[in-house]
């Protein structure tokens, strides 16, 4: 057994921490605040930093819509390629009027300064407009020009935002390319961009929850008696859509592919090829409907394998409330498994993939079951804290009725969660409050997405909270950025490098393997470069990246405190030191 080595000693941060809050009455105590932990592992530095955004869900209106619950996402984007990850965060409703029409706030973008600080760019950039009840966001450079763009899931349609060459404006290119067209009433969730078919362009699967409308919506009360969101069993399942890459836009294939046959409430999609057979298959996390995972057949058919797999129900086979997926190689198999968020009372799910396309529910073995039972989990990622070289895992907490049995519940806002890898296929809850921090603020968090948002080596977190400020926790880390971290450029394979493969080999010669991945979380978009933690193993490191499309690089002479460059077919393209603390 591996014993895990202390935290980190911690230093204070180049960004801006909050101070204590201050009481309004002369003399009285200082306020408590979740900042004012000095040995916290984040620190949330959201407002200093001038992220001040909160998402409106429409709860002021003249009734509790059900769609009210589900939203909105939020993520990061790098607008001018400029190696400084910005944020983009959704709104959903409106304060004043009917939430699902608008006009409403706009959703927020602000351009990371790279001095710790960020300013706000929706003013002038084309997604300053009314996008609708929106409610995910998925990030990728789906025409291979080497610029991010931008899809926004809303209701009642979607929208795609061409990114034109770094000047920080976009295009709303969706009627062009095929993808303005409402679907079903247009509760779309979730979306993730990947190649089905390893031809370079990026496709795209779009999740949807159920034929929705404000008109079919249910009246319901909770057990107090009061008005409250309905459980989604009184809600019809919809089909979801996949849309093919082409030089002429984005066709529907979602009948002749084979994804018509099943309805789910969607809720959070991710590309994966769980049986490593070299074409991407997709996962799916369906509300209290069987999880899909659509086995890629090649020839752009697939096949539901969740059942036959084992990821389709929980342990005891019953539904789950899937909400969020996670995806990572957390005990060093080199196989991809998969976490998926549950309800309050229903355990967070872990599929161990265990080979061979099969997969062995974990959630107990690995003890996360137990250490999660009252928490409401949606978003998730998987991600090495600590850079100890094992992946830990964080969620992103809150219910979605206004009153819950706190016999059963921790309240409707509630704390983030996060677990720490024993490196023996155990996780433990971090509970002390002095190491929590500000994550232990509850509130009612939807989205969570991840990033070195200061290029420091360490991975940071961005929550999006209803009805709440939106926070960016930076990990305090420590003085010695012990990570080697990869960007992707594909020139055969997609320009984003996504589904490539990269193996990290250590003076030792363990390995530690990842994926630039493709869709994760709830409704939002997480840093596509790739962190490895080095714990305390210093020397030379090398690298085997495999591409979508069979090429292998290899490179060697890696050193930890560094991102390394990666181009198709060429190898190191350039190394760039970590910024200091």
């Amino acid at each position: 057994m591996r014993i895990r080595r202390p935290l980190p000693v911690l230093i204070t941060l180049s960004l801006l921490i909050p101070g204590c809050a201050k009481s309004g009455k002369p003399g009285a105590p200082a306020a408590p605040s979740f900042n004012d932990y000095k040995s916290s592992l984040f620190v949330d530095v959201a407002k200093q930093a001038g992220i001040n955004f909160t998402a409106d869900t429409g709860i002021g209106g003249k009734r509790l819509y059900f769609i009210e619950s589900t939203p909105a996402g939020g993520g990061f984007v790098d607008i001018d390629r400029d190696g400084n990850l910005d944020v983009i965060l959704l709104q959903p409703g409106a304060s004043s009027v009917d939430q699902l029409t608008g006009p409403r706030a706009l959703t927020g973008l602000f351009r990371n300064n790279g001095d710790g600080t960020f300013a706000a760019a929706i003013e002038g950039s084309g997604l300053d407009k009314d996008l609708g009840f929106a409610h995910g966001v998925a990030v990728a450079d789906y025409d291979n020009d080497g610029y991010s763009d931008i899809l926004v899931t809303a209701y009642p349609r979607n929208f795609l935002f061409r990114n034109l060459g770094g000047s920080g404006k976009f295009e709303d290119v969706s009627e062009r390319v095929g993808l303005a067209k409402t679907h079903s009433t247009g509760f779309a969730t979730s979306a993730a961009f990947g190649d089905i078919d390893n031809d370079g362009r990026l496709d795209l699967y779009i999740c949807y929850y159920s034929p929705w409308t404000p008109e079919n919506d249910k009246p319901c009360k909770n057990a107090q008696g009061t008005r409250d969101y309905c459980t989604p069993e009184i809600y019809d399942a919809d089909t979801h859509r996949l849309f093919r890459n082409t030089p002429k836009g984005f066709v529907d294939i979602t009948k002749s592919s084979g994804i018509e046959v099943n309805k789910g409430r969607g809720l959070a999609v991710a590309f994966v090829d769980y049986d490593q057979d070299g074409k991407q298959d997709i996962f799916v996390a369906n509300d209290l409907s069987p999880s899909f995972l659509w086995h890629n057949n090649g020839g752009l058919k697939f096949t539901d394998k969740a059942v036959e797999a084992g990821c389709a129900y929980s342990e005891n086979g019953s539904l789950m409330a899937g909400m969020g997926i996670a995806i990572a190689d957390y005990d060093r198999t080199s196989r991809p498994s998969m976490f998926v968020t549950n309800f309050a009372g229903m355990p967070n799910t872990l599929f161990k993939n265990i080979g061979d396309g099969f997969f062995e529910n974990a959630a107990d073995t690995s003890r996360i079951a137990q250490a999660h039972m009252k928490y409401l989990s949606f978003g998730c990622e998987f991600l090495d804290y600590d850079n100890d070289g094992w992946q830990d895992l964080m969620t992103a907490d809150g219910h979605v009725q206004l009153s819950v049995d706190t016999k059963q519940s921790v309240g409707v806002k509630q704390a983030k969660r996060l677990y720490r890898n024993a490196g023996n296929a155990t996780f433990s809850p971090i509970e002390a409050p002095e190491a929590l921090g500000p994550l232990g603020e509850p509130v009612i968090s939807r989205g969570l997405a991840t990033a070195d948002i200061n290029n420091d080596g360490f991975v940071d977190v961005l929550a999006t909270n209803q009805n709440s400020p939106a926070q960016l926790f930076v990990n305090r880390g420590s003085a010695t950025a012990n990570s080697v971290s990869f960007q992707l450029r594909g020139r055969k394979s997609n320009a984003d490098g996504s589904h490539a493969r990269i193996t990290l080999i250590s003076p030792n010669g363990q390995k530690q393997v990842d994926w630039v991945k493709a869709g994760s979380s709830y409704l939002s978009a997480s840093d596509r470069r790739v962190i490895f933690g080095t714990g305390d193993t210093k020397g030379e490191y090398s690298a085997i990246i495999k591409w979508p499309s069979g090429t292998e690089d290899k490179v060697a002479k890696l050193k930890p405190g560094a991102l390394y460059e990666i181009l198709e077919g060429s190898g190191l393209k350039s190394t760039t030191p970590y910024k200091q603390k």
